[in-house]
């Protein structure tokens, strides 16, 4: 206590309660404070998405940071041989975002894909035509659950149909070998252009999308939900062991990054909520020194929209910043970050870029496709390199 006295005594008040204004040194010091005005935000009739954002950027607070996570992602679309990579967590497939980020791939404003099993069951509900169905929160769960009725918040599914998905994934495992091992973004490539072609089709989705385009979707615990729950299920039905290798799709990972800096380019991350696809895609950076590559220059923007804060000391909510002491990113790296949720920002975000491009045809930067071995070819810059043979790995 006594301490705590003689410092707050030390902390004398200041002389005085304001400056003289007429000091020139006191006027020059305080100037660069005052050098960027917030705006006004006026709406106005036929405003596009992109002109929103545009002029939220001259405001402050959480409108300023959001205006920053779109116009970083943006910049991005506009810098030649830049790959963005969109790391994705939450129930936003159940919400109806799933088509928005087949838009997303669609028109290359993303070009790779880190996401939850989870959303990739609730996409394949969707490519064969079953919906998600709207809900109240104040519902009986008991209920619910007597009547296979599941719930996402304000969301409901059906659990009758979205166990069907079964024997749809029963039959796709017949089309694979048992001999030879599949990493995670394989199954789910090799599934989405079956899925194409398969009499089950009844809607786009990501997984369909994505594997018609080669956008690799890559998925940090792809045992973490139905559609490899089903997988096992067809293990115990079958007595075939079709066998996923997280292991392989980690140097995977690694080299596609390594292969897109090799050709020039550089890669970035948009990361929407935390979790386990954030450390995903940020470790296929830490990790170049599995093919002993050192020289990489690693992620140069880290865009993100999270409502977890940094001060608990998790990795949802760490900092990009902070991601630097890790290797994740690169000391000139673009920063843009929102503290919020990032659903409702995400149809505007697309929207804005739609707007952005509309005249514009983005072309991919960089795909992939697997050989009939499981080995991943990489296209980018309209060179095909398959990066197990080029950086040695099993």
């Amino acid at each position: 206590m006594k301490q705590y006295e003689q410092q707050n005594h030390q902390q004398s008040a200041p002389d005085r309660l304001a400056g003289d204004v007429r000091d020139e040194s006191y006027r020059r010091e305080r100037a660069p404070y005052f050098e960027s005005p917030v705006e006004r935000i006026e709406p106005r009739p036929g405003m596009s998405g992109r002109e929103v954002f545009q002029a939220m950027w001259h405001g402050g607070g959480p409108v300023r940071t959001l205006a920053s996570v779109y116009l970083a992602w943006e910049e991005m679309l506009q810098r030649p041989s830049q790959v963005v990579w969109l790391t994705i967590a939450g129930a936003y497939v159940p919400f109806g975002l799933g088509r928005t980020i087949g838009t997303l791939m669609e028109r290359h404003f993303v070009d790779v894909l880190v996401t939850t099993p989870a959303q990739l069951t609730h996409d394949l509900t969707e490519v064969r035509g079953r919906r998600h169905y709207h809900s109240s929160t104040e519902v009986d769960d008991d209920e619910l659950m007597r009547l296979d009725v599941n719930r996402y918040w304000n969301v409901y599914g059906d659990e009758q149909a979205l166990n069907t998905n079964d024997d749809v994934i029963a039959e796709f495992c017949e089309t694979l070998s048992d001999r030879r091992t599949y990493t995670p973004s394989e199954f789910f490539y090799r599934l989405g252009l079956w899925l194409n072609q398969s009499r089950h089709k009844g809607a786009d989705g990501m997984l369909t999308t994505a594997a018609r385009l080669g956008v690799p979707i890559f998925c940090p615990s792809p045992a973490d939900a139905d559609i490899t729950s089903d997988l096992a299920h067809y293990r115990k039905r079958s007595g075939r062991r079709i066998v996923l290798d997280p292991i392989k799709e980690a140097l995977d990972m690694v080299a596609l990054n390594a292969a897109i800096e090799d050709a020039g380019g550089r890669a970035g991350i948009v990361t929407l909520g935390g979790g386990a696809p954030r450390n995903y895609a940020q470790q296929a950076m830490a990790c170049a020194y599995m093919l002993e590559r050192a020289d990489l220059k690693r992620y140069n923007y880290g865009v993100r929209i999270s409502l977890d804060p940094v001060a608990t000391g998790g990795l949802s909510g760490s900092t990009v910043s902070e991601g630097k002491t890790w290797k994740k990113y690169a000391p000139d790296t673009v920063i843009a970050e929102h503290f919020g949720e990032f659903m409702g920002p995400l149809v505007q975000i697309t929207q804005a870029l739609l707007d952005a491009f509309s005249t514009t045809s983005l072309q991919p930067r960089v795909s992939i496709r697997y050989a009939t071995d499981g080995r991943m070819v990489v296209t980018v810059e309209g060179k095909e390199v398959d990066v197990q043979k080029e950086y040695g790995y099993a």
